[in-house]
């Protein structure tokens, strides 16, 4: 079994799932609803630190036949427990010496197991931290086990979960290592320091990754394709254009070094955002048409009118960019209603 979470009105609704084999595939089922208090069903007598789940809840997991663990269900309540029991729990847990044989078959299991890249570049930058994903396949396999045995479904919730240690300021940077968006430069330059190329290539370039793992059958398993955008794709859009890339000291130094030669330098002002109703007419659409239309069709509209208006192909160069600022407004736009 696992946790999933499900963002509705701003709140976070809980769901007992399980991913299980039907034959043919991994795919996941719902077990329970868990409604936005899972705390509710852990009941502690005489308000102690001992406690035990409500009788209620084992009974709706038996009926959908599976059988409960409880250490299991103890590990997936865990973040809802009573910090004094939870402290006491986790000073007394150790892993059975099966736990430990099966760990050890895992391991062995990832040297065969054929993974995605997308999954493989997120696991080495979330346990590396690394912009620059070249040496990717030389890294231990072992750091894949946690994909092993678990749908789509699943999967995707356990990144959810993982990616909360990143910072605000890095998830841009995470979005850019792991969609590939260096594998569109030449530069070396394209690796180490994203925010010293041409932003609307690196834009372009996102947006080409971005499509095709929103089109690719064989990554979405289970959860199948769709014409909307996954909820757990987009949101790796709104990291990548609400946020800026996090900074570095080598760029900051060269910074300086180029204000010391140049006394008189200003840095250009920082563009205001496009207004929708400004961006709606340059992308030639209506407000209507917004609320109908995916990220996917909004991106290929984009594409079509980019082609049109880009500057190698004989357009103009003011247009083009104007262009440029009124997709990112709409998508910006798509985010905040969603």
């Amino acid at each position: 079994m696992y946790l999933a979470r499900k963002y509705l009105k701003k709140k976070v609704s809980y769901y007992l799932r399980e991913s299980h084999w039907d034959g043919a595939d991994i795919k996941s089922r719902e077990i329970c609803s868990l409604g936005t208090s899972p705390e509710k069903f852990i009941i502690y007598p005489d308000d102690g630190i001992a406690f035990y789940f409500d009788p209620a809840l084992i009974e709706t997991i038996e009926n959908a036949g599976v059988k409960p663990d409880t250490e299991e269900l103890e590990t997936l309540f865990r973040l809802f427990l009573h910090p004094d029991t939870r402290r006491v729990i986790d000073r007394f847990s150790r892993p059975a010496p099966g736990r430990r044989q099966s760990l050890m078959e895992q391991k062995k299991r990832c040297e065969t197991e054929k993974f995605t890249m997308f999954d493989k570049r997120r696991m080495h930058y979330l346990r590396f931290g690394e912009l620059d994903m070249r040496g990717i396949g030389n890294v231990p396999k072992k750091i894949f086990r946690k994909l092993l045995d678990k749908s789509r479904d699943e999967i995707e919730q356990q990144f959810m979960e993982m990616e909360n240690i990143l910072g605000n300021r890095e998830k841009k940077n995470y979005v850019y290592a792991v969609f590939n968006v260096a594998g569109h430069f030449e530069s070396e330059i394209s690796y180490r320091f994203p925010q010293a190329l041409d932003q609307e290539k690196v834009d372009r370039a996102f947006i080409e990754e971005f499509c095709r793992i929103h089109a690719d059958a064989s990554f979405w398993g289970d959860l199948g394709l769709s014409e909307r955008v996954s909820e757990y794709l987009l949101r790796y859009a709104f990291w990548f254009f609400d946020i800026e890339f996090e900074g570095s000291r080598y760029m900051e130094d060269l910074m300086w070094q180029f204000k010391k030669r140049h006394h008189g330098f200003r840095p250009a002002p920082r563009q205001k955002s496009m207004p929708v109703d400004e961006a709606l007419s340059v992308m030639g659409i209506s407000r209507l048409d917004l609320s109908q239309m995916t990220v996917k069709s909004l991106t290929k509209k984009y594409r079509e009118k980019a082609h049109r208006c880009h500057p190698d192909k004989g357009g103009n160069h003011e247009q083009f960019i104007r262009l440029n600022r009124a997709f990112q407004t709409l998508i910006k736009k798509m985010g905040r209603n969603a």
